[in-house]
């Protein structure tokens, strides 16, 4: 708490889903942030529904890849209204943003994964901030997962499901990306026809988030 009093946040994405939401209550950052924002993003590993109904068919590793990497494909489209609200945000007042889901993986490693992108950080270096996750992920929360995708899922999942399904891999972020790419060319124009960007945000953000380098101090001088 102290340290996200510390932060004094300007905006909360909450981008769990309406049920997680009502669930576990995001009572913490209610605490230290007057804005907080609930997007009812609901594309997660963890979402009830036809992901669970495939899983307890089949929660083979084969299976599984191939269930976390359709998420992902359809994880652009489900966070782009949340930052849609960041862009307005960071236009008008740019005070820090706290963006969460449940995991802090799936939709968040997404969501953020676009906002460096058009910020013109590299793709090895977004990658490797995605997979930097995995070193939050201990084992007590290997095994609380493992027991609820079991009782959901019917059957204790293979140890190999189990760590795609609770961590994170470099080719869970390229499917968001090529699907992306295949639809939109590049993730500036996906973000313009689907989240607002506009020119003067993308500007604002710039400003509000990038530290001038020594090559651009000189070039203004």
């Amino acid at each position: 708490m102290e340290r996200l009093r510390s932060l004094r946040l300007g905006l909360v994405l909450d981008i769990r889903s309406a049920s997680e939401a009502r669930d576990f209550p995001n009572t913490a950052v209610q605490e230290v942030c007057a804005d907080v924002r609930q997007l009812n993003v609901g594309t997660d590993v963890k979402a009830r529904g036809t992901f669970w109904d495939v899983l307890a068919q089949d929660c083979s590793p084969a299976s599984v890849q191939a269930l976390v990497h359709k998420i992902y494909r359809a994880i652009p489209v489900a966070v782009a209204p949340a930052l849609s609200v960041y862009f307005d945000h960071v236009a008008g007042h740019p005070a820090p943003t706290l963006i969460h889901c449940t995991a802090g993986k799936d939709r968040t490693g997404v969501a953020v994964a676009l906002l460096l992108e058009i910020l013109g950080v590299t793709r090895d270096s977004i990658v490797a901030d995605y997979l930097a996750t995995q070193q939050t992920i201990s084992g007590d929360k290997i095994e609380s997962g493992a027991r609820k995708f079991a009782e959901i899922a019917g059957r204790i999942l293979p140890d190999e499901s189990l760590r795609m399904l609770a961590g994170v891999r470099a080719d869970f972020l390229e499917q968001s990306y090529a699907w992306i790419e295949r639809k939109h060319l590049s993730t500036e124009a996906f973000l313009r026809m689907n989240a607002g960007l506009t020119e003067e945000r993308l500007e604002a953000m710039r400003g509000a988030l990038l530290e001038p380098t020594a090559h651009s101090e000189k070039a203004m001088l």
